[in-house]
């Protein structure tokens, strides 16, 4: 009776060893997947402040030539009323 209580012992280790081993075998792929995420994370992270970024720009550039169109019109403005006023002078004299 004692060599089947042993018996018996020695198949539940041997059990006990087999579910350790799958579960080392779990936590280390877990481990993978847990740096596979990192590492998606960490390029999707990169994706969306490259993507801010670049639309900051776009938005900076387009404001620059608007300040740049503005500035030429103001330009052009002036010209126009110095003509104009040259034109008035000349009408009066």
């Amino acid at each position: 009776m004692s060599e089947e209580r042993l018996e018996r012992v020695e198949n539940q280790l041997s059990v006990l060893q087999q579910d350790m081993t799958a579960t080392k075998q779990n936590v280390d792929a877990l481990r993978d997947d847990v740096s596979s995420l990192r590492q998606r994370f960490d390029s999707f992270e990169g994706t969306i402040l490259t993507a801010i970024r670049e639309g900051f720009d776009s938005l900076r550039r387009y404001s620059d030539d608007l300040n740049y169109e503005v500035a030429d019109n103001a330009r052009a403005t002036r010209l126009l009323k110095r003509r104009v006023a040259r034109l008035e002078r000349k009408e009066e004299d």
